[in-house]
């Protein structure tokens, strides 16, 4: 059976097959108008409505799980892991398995999983010593920030003390 519709661009009534129609979010009277609509470009708003990409990186890693499973066995990521190792530029840290190893340690050091937000703090400064006894967990950006601040003002102290023995001394 002919329906008549409306296209949801152009505005333009058209008629479709009952079945054509049947389970569709957004109809079309051609092709243009069905790729003006999806354009991001064309149409902002439209365009955020067609999909959620929201979380498909969990949904391909699922997948992928599910279709390769014996793709990325233990043994293979630490061979990965090896032979990537000295390989960079040394100008971030340090990874274990593609994750942060400070945040790996102090999970492990701590029992569970580290919280959204909880920020991992190297005590002396140096981010490739990953020690347990060298990581302070912070529950959040604002703690750390705060700790760096008193630190600072700390060192303040000590530096005008120092500088008045000095003048004292001489």
């Amino acid at each position: 059976m002919r329906l008549k519709t409306t296209c949801d661009w152009c505005g333009r009534e058209f008629f479709r097959d009952s079945a054509q129609l049947k389970g569709k979010k957004h109809h079309f009277c051609c092709r243009q108008c069905l790729a003006s609509f999806s354009s991001k470009a064309k149409n902002p708003d439209g365009y955020a409505s067609l999909k959620d990409y929201t979380n498909i990186s969990q949904h391909m890693t699922k997948l992928n799980e599910e279709l390769n499973p014996d793709r990325m066995t233990p043994e293979t990521k630490e061979k990965l892991r090896e032979s990537r190792l000295g390989k960079g530029r040394c100008d971030g840290y340090s990874k274990i398995h593609g994750l942060a190893a400070h945040r790996v340690v102090a999970e492990q050091t701590l029992g569970r999983p580290l919280m959204p937000g909880e920020v991992v703090h190297h005590r002396d400064g140096n981010r490739y010593n990953n020690s347990p006894e060298n990581l302070v967990v912070f529950p959040s950006q604002s703690a750390h920030a705060h700790h760096h601040s008193e630190l600072r003002w700390f060192i303040q102290q000590i530096k005008e003390m120092e500088a008045e023995e000095n003048a004292e001394t001489e």
